[in-house]
């Protein structure tokens, strides 16, 4: 027996069976639709919120003068690596600097090599002194970049800005750029 359409008497399969066909089709269209509505939100949301800048383009914090040079002084002057700022402290004749770890040849991270006593670009063979960064063989043009350091309220402060460095042209130490004078 075929029911007609405006039937809308109850029987044993439940609320299946009172919905026509045309209303399961709109339910299920709006449905996907808020499914598809609520991914694509899911998507896009992570590109509206700001982002937070942290590690390389921020001003990182890394201690005091006192504690720095005590650290350098009991480890024979090895760098001190700050991984969050991409940069090592150095400690040249008279200060502290920042070197930021870009190889100044093809941009190659640069690290320190204990047993060589001295920084070594692992792609070129670019190799730069413990103290002062500057090019002691291979390919490299010019010393590493250094990062400006300044001190606020007793702890020095180093900023990572890569667009605010100081480019020493000329392969020598030049006493001028310390910032952090001890």
């Amino acid at each position: 027996m075929i029911r007609p359409h405006d039937d809308v008497t109850t029987s044993s399969s439940g609320i299946l069976g009172r919905i026509k066909r045309r209303q399961l089709l709109r339910l299920g269209f709006l449905g996907g639709t808020l499914l598809a509505l609520g991914e694509m939100s899911a998507l896009i949301y992570p590109f509206m919120k700001p982002n937070k800048i942290v590690g390389l383009g921020a001003k990182v914090p890394v201690g005091s003068t006192a504690s720095l040079m005590a650290q350098f002084q009991s480890t024979q002057d090895v760098p001190i690596l700050n991984t969050l700022g991409r940069f090592f402290l150095l400690h040249p004749e008279g200060g502290i600097i920042a070197a930021y770890r870009k190889c100044t040849h093809l941009g190659c991270t640069v690290p320190y090599v204990a047993a060589e006593n001295r920084f070594h670009c692992p792609c070129h063979g670019s190799l730069y002194n413990k103290k002062t960064a500057v090019v002691e063989g291979g390919p490299a043009p010019k010393p590493l970049q250094l990062f400006h350091i300044a001190e606020q309220n007793g702890t020095l402060i180093v900023d990572t800005n890569p667009l605010n460095v100081i480019d020493r042209q000329k392969n020598e130490w030049d006493p001028s750029v310390l910032e952090i004078k001890a």
